[in-house]
Order: C-alpha cells, then structure tokens, then sequence
C-alpha cells in the first residue's frame, strides 16, 4: 500500500491538507484520506478526514485509486532516471524571500531546478548554500522535503524555507516510521549502552588470542558496538566480517590473530543486534539502530521534490534510501569538504550521477586572498575551477599573535596549542571538549602501570612501551606526535593543562581539530603545521604525490577564516609548489616574522614516491630503539623559532 505520509505527525497531516486544498493537489489528498484510514485511532482523524472528503467535493474530481497498487520505487542503481517534475507556480504569500539578489550561478541552479530533472549543485566554501536553496524552494509550488544531518541546520531552515517544504533531520523522518512497538518504552528507542554496560549485560570474560594479544572485557564490548555502528551506517542488508573495525594492536597482529578477533567480534555483534531488534528486550536500539530499520524498508518519502543538504558527508544507509526515490532529488555540496570517509560517509557530489550539474564558486565569506589559497588545495585536488573571493572583504595572509582561532589537524596538536595558549596568558576553550584527550592520558597512566586500557586506541597493548614502539611504525604513526609530548613532559602535565581550558563564553582563543571545526567561522585563523603529515595510499601516490584527504582536510581548515589566515611556512611551501625538507612539515612550527604577509606563489604538481611496506620490529617489552624516539627540535631549525619561557618552557622544554 502506497503510504507517502507515513512519516509526518499529525500537526504536519493537518499542514499538508491545506496546502493540497489552497492548490487542488488531488492526488495529496487521496494519499492523505489513505493515511488517515491507517490512523483510525487517533480522535482528530475523523474530523481531518471529513474536511478531505469535503475538499474532493469542491474540487469535483478524484484521481484513481491505487490503494491496493506498491508505489514503483526507484532503482537503487539509477538515481538519475526519475519521471521528470512539472513544476507549479509558487502561492501566493507563501514565500521567505532571501535577503540578497541571486547571483548568476544561483540563477542557473534555479532554472536546472524548475527544468524538473535530477541535480547537483556543487558549493564551495562560503558560497551562499543556504540562500540558494532558499530560492528553488521559492521558484515552485510543488511539495518539498529538505533533508540534513545537523538538527541546529534543520531548526534554522525552518525559518527560511517557505511552508510548502517539510524541514528534517534523517533521523527524525526515521523515528516517524519506527514501529510503535519500539516507542512504548522512549529509552529501548532512543537510548544508548556504553562498553561498560553491555561488558556487563553480557558478562564478558578477559579474552586472549595470543601471547601478545589480550583484550578486556570493555574492550570487546566496545568493539561489538562499533561492529554494530558500522553496519547500521551503512546501505548492507546484514551484518558481515568487514564491518568489524581493526583497532590498536590488531592492525600490526598476525593474520591468524586478527582472524580471531575479527570472528570473536562479529558473532558477538550479531548477537547484540538481535537484542536491539527485539521490542521487548531493554538493550536500546538508539539512533543508527531506528536509522537502519527504516532504510532496510525502503521507505517512500512524501514529497514532489528533496533537498539533501552536506550530501558529501552522506550517511550510506541514508544515500541508499534516496536512491530509491520518484521524487526530484537535488543533491547540494561540497565534494572537496568530504572530511568523514574515515566513519564510513559516502561523498555523494561524486558517486550519484544527475541530470544537470551546477556550480557555486563565488565565496561571500572570505576575499581574494584567502580564496587563492583555497584555490591551490583545489588545484592539487585536479579541480580546474577555482575559488572566487568577496570583493567587498579584505583579506590578508599574514602572521597573527592573537587570532580567534588556531586548528590543527590531529587531537594531540591541539594539546600543544592550548599549553601556547596558557604561556601568553590567553583562555583557551577547545572545540568539543577535553573528554577524549584526557580519557586517552588516563589510558597512558594504566598502561604505566601495567594496566591494560579499554580507549580504543590502545586495544591489544599490555603496557606503554609497546604503545611507544608501535607510534614508529607505519601503521601506528598517527600516534607519534601524542606519544611525543607524553614522553617529553609527562601525562599529569599534559592533563593540568587541559583542564585549564574554559567554556567558549569565557575564552579568548579557540582552539579545534580541522574536523570539528567543519560549519564554523572566525575572523583570523592560526594554522597548526601538522597538517599534511600522513602519508597517501599506495594506489593514490604515484598519481599526485598527496594524500587527497589530507588536502581536503586542509581545505576545510583553511577556508574557515574570514579576515585573517596564518599559514606556517612548510604548508605555504607546499602550496606554492617549493621544495619541502621531509622533515619540515613533522617539525613543531616555527614562527615567521611578525606583520610579513607569507606570500604564496601558484602551484605547481608535486610528486612523491608511494611509501614503501615497513614491517614493524619484533614486540619488545624493555627495550625500545633510541634512535627512533622523536626529536624534540630538528637542527635544521634550530635558529628559526624563539626560545621558549614560562609554561611552554616547562612542558616542552627549551
């Protein structure tokens, strides 16, 4: 039974029937006398329905039922090949208008909408992404469904798109459907177990796989809920072996080992996912539990047209179910800003083919020299169209003593910018909180102390010097630089400098990862130099040299300042095409002079050799190699930085 309005409340049921009578959508409201013949029960229905019943009498006509008939869907392959949108004119007093004149590329994006085909619309940083899906939904009076990750952005579109376009997050269309079963109990819907609940619930027992290999209860319990996570996230129909994440130790163990672990986890997972499924049972299915249930029933969204908003950072399960819609879709993005490949997001700017492509390249947050910067990442992502300034912004590439906000690309980075922060008397507040930070120092302490650690990270390790030996290899040289300011100064320092950091009400800096950064803005931005630092695929080295998510990492960083940008040497080297000392992107940041513009040149193609194979040193527990322990300052840089005072001389030395 066709049941497009499945999803809506019945306040948004209410909304819907005067819209379709205002426009005489017969067809909407044959659908809506449908969905209230479902929702007998409810004591408003029999009034709504005799207000629809009486709309079909003064319209005269009523379109042919297909009660009995399954809607015909969309082929999860073709995405493209929906029956093209006749657009109608938009109602009269119905309309938010935007605030500005539309640009010529918003203009164009307008027209490939009322064309009525499929669409991509293709938006740089700061281009005005919201204003001009403002105006398509303006341009029409068809019924559309706006559709974006964010809660904060849906509360906001709510005020700028006209009446006649249903505003929601994935999830909350999601919960709308979920069986009632489910939503008799709001915490089995809604809730969420951690690893050390579940641990418990199931009653796990230490667990070895080999001599080197021990994982904790919390631990296992921990990967189960991620195998879980994993697969809900994504479009597969059942959980399988390759949504089992490889963590810590596991990913330098042993074929034969992480076999184990990899089976060990997913029987375990498939378990738990039985409990969730289970409406009687309390472990709660929680959010990407409802999200999944309603993408594995290949739902029919009620709406002529759908909006999908960030579709670069696309949660799969939800990709897969606008696949699978009659409606218009417009896909609205920036492939370039896709910066969560690394939790399974699907950058759909890329993989969905459309009718018609548009492009918004004219930035209204920053000016030219900004934007040229942001042009040269682009470049070395082979993109050809560059990036266009405001004219009416002055920007400027220069150092800053005191900027809004200084990001950095990994958590331990951000570590040492707060410690900067504090030695120049400033209040630093970190993006997102110093949970994560201070769990994994807590980590470091029990591994001191013999301890195994349930954080992530350092799954499989029995103590911190495996932890230390494993940051030198290829697989666990994301851990270098934390492991570096552990073994310089100490964890109980570390973690008294974080918790001087304060609420952002309160702070004079802020200080983020580039990812956590995504969405906000500031006057002058400090780039930290460890951006760049991870080396790329063997399959993506030989054909540019860089990793492709790292540049778009960095793209993100760098078009988040507004006035001001303050780039570190090796970066402008970098961009400018230079050439650049392997060691001096993995150096700590030297400072240039101050009040001297850093000049950036157009780029030019860099090349690297793929990094070769490193098979990692035989497990040692008491001795580790002396000459692998990372430098505290490169000699080549000696005479570049000033010398530290106060609290950075402390912590890291002189």
């Amino acid at each position: 039974m066709r049941r497009p309005f499945i999803q809506f409340t019945f306040k948004e049921l209410e909304a819907e029937f005067k819209r379709a009578k205002g426009t005489k959508d017969a067809e909407a409201l044959s659908d809506l006398e449908r969905e209230l013949e479902q929702r007998k029960k409810n004591p408003n229905a029999p009034a709504l329905m005799a207000n629809v019943q009486n709309a079909f009498r003064e319209i005269g006509t009523r379109p042919q039922s297909d009660f009995f008939s399954e809607p015909a869907g969309k082929s999860a392959t073709s995405p493209s090949k929906s029956p093209k949108l006749t657009h109608s004119k938009p109602v009269v007093g119905r309309k938010v208008a935007p605030k500005y004149q539309p640009t010529t590329e918003q203009r164009d994006a307008v027209d490939a909408f009322l064309a009525g085909n499929s669409l991509k619309i293709n938006a740089y940083a700061g281009t005005g992404k919201t204003s001009t899906l403002q105006m398509l939904a303006n341009a029409t009076g068809a019924r559309g469904q706006y559709i974006a990750f964010n809660k904060d952005i849906v509360t906001d579109a709510k005020d700028k798109f006209p009446n006649t376009v249903n505003c929601s997050t994935s999830h909350s269309l999601a919960m709308r459907a979920t069986s009632s079963g489910y939503k008799q109990d709001m915490n089995k819907l809604t809730g969420k177990v951690n690893a050390n609940q579940l641990a418990e619930m199931l009653g796990l027992k230490r667990e070895k796989f080999d001599q080197h290999h021990v994982i904790q209860p919390r631990s296992q319990a921990f990967l189960m809920l991620e195998t879980v996570k994993k697969f809900a996230q994504s479009a597969d129909p059942t959980l399988e072996a390759f949504h089992v994440p490889v963590r810590g130790a596991f990913q330098a163990a042993s074929q034969e080992t992480a076999a184990a672990m990899q089976d060990f986890a997913l029987q375990g997972a498939r378990f738990v996912w039985s409990r969730m499924l289970d409406e009687r049972d309390p472990l709660p299915l929680g959010h990407d539990g409802y999200l999944k249930l309603w993408g594995l029933s290949q739902p029919e969204i009620a709406a002529d047209f759908i909006l999908l908003d960030e579709a670069q950072d696309t949660n799969p399960v939800v990709l897969d179910v606008l696949r699978r819609q009659s409606a218009q879709m417009i896909y609205v993005g920036d492939r370039y800003q896709q910066i969560y490949e690394w939790r399974g997001a699907v950058n759909a700017m890329e993989e969905i083919e459309t009718d018609h492509t548009t492009f918004l390249t004219t930035s209204f947050r920053f000016g030219d020299a900004i934007a040229g910067v942001a042009s040269q990442v682009l470049g070395l992502l082979a993109e050809s169209r560059p990036i266009t300034g405001n004219p009416s912004v002055r920007s400027r590439l220069a150092t800053i003593t005191a900027p809004n906000a200084i990001l950095a690309r990994t958590n331990a980075s951000t570590i040492a910018a707060v410690i900067e922060a504090l030695d120049q008397g400033r209040k630093p507040h970190l993006v997102g909180g110093n949970k994560e930070l201070m769990d994994m120092l807590r980590g470091v302490q029990a591994l001191k102390a013999g301890e195994p650690s349930d954080v992530a990270e350092f799954f499989g390790f029995a103590n911190w010097n495996e932890v230390v030996e494993y940051s030198h290899t290829t697989e666990g040289g994301h851990l270098l630089t934390f492991v570096g300011l552990v073994e310089s100064r100490g964890e109980k320092q570390l973690m008294w400098a974080l918790n001087r950091t304060v609420s952002v009400e309160e702070s004079t800096v802020v200080i983020s990862t580039g990812h956590k950064a995504k969405g906000r803005e500031w006057k002058s931005v400090r780039l930290m130099d460890d951006f760049m630092k991870s080396k790329p695929a063997k399959e993506n080295a030989e054909q540019i040299g860089l990793d492709p998510a790292e540049l778009r990492l960095l793209y993100v960083a760098i078009t988040r300042a507004k006035e001001t940008l303050d780039i570190p040497p090796p970066l402008a080297d970098l961009l400018a095409g230079r050439p650049v000392k392997p060691t001096t992107l993995t150096a700590e940041r030297s400072r240039h002079p101050a009040a001297t513009p850093v000049s950036i040149s157009a780029h030019r193609e860099t090349t690297a050799p793929a990094p070769k194979h490193f098979v990692p040193p035989p497990r040692s527990s008491t001795q580790r190699p002396q000459e692998q322990r990372p430098a505290a300052q490169p000699s080549h840089l000696s005479g570049q930085r000033p010398k530290r005072t106060g609290i950075m001389k402390w912590l890291l030395g002189e």
